[in-house]
């Protein structure tokens, strides 16, 4: 994963989460369609890991994206909210800082605290 930042949308893979969302809406889909097919599509792709510990963070990728989508265009799901805490709750995509910056590392878990407290207070349909 090509990774710049330690934001929400500083890697790839949340990229091309938001790029799939961005061309539905352009296509004029219904938010919850567009989340039906983002997560059938990726969670296929992340069928290709061979263990729950690899899979994780890029889960955890997947639905704080989705997540911070529906939350940006007023249409959260409780079960992709619910979602998103519970793989922040695992430890999000922390796994993949690890190796990396101590100081980025904990710059991440920031970001990732800040966003759940945003999504527990966000009012999900």
């Amino acid at each position: 994963m090509g990774t710049w930042g330690t934001d929400l949308w500083e890697d790839d893979f949340s990229c091309d989460v938001q790029e799939d969302w961005n061309h539905f809406m352009d296509e004029g889909m219904a938010p919850e369609k567009a989340t039906q097919l983002i997560l059938n599509e990726w969670l296929v792709e992340l069928d290709d890991y061979d263990d729950d510990e690899e899979r994780q963070p890029y889960e955890a990728l997947l639905y704080i994206a989705v997540a911070a989508l529906q939350l940006e265009n007023e249409a959260l799901q409780n079960t992709v909210k619910n979602k998103a805490i519970q793989l922040i709750d695992a430890g999000g995509d922390l796994p993949l800082w690890e190796d990396g910056d101590p100081a980025d590392y904990e710059k991440r878990k920031k970001v990732l605290a800040d966003f759940r407290s945003q999504l527990e207070k966000a009012k999900a349909n």
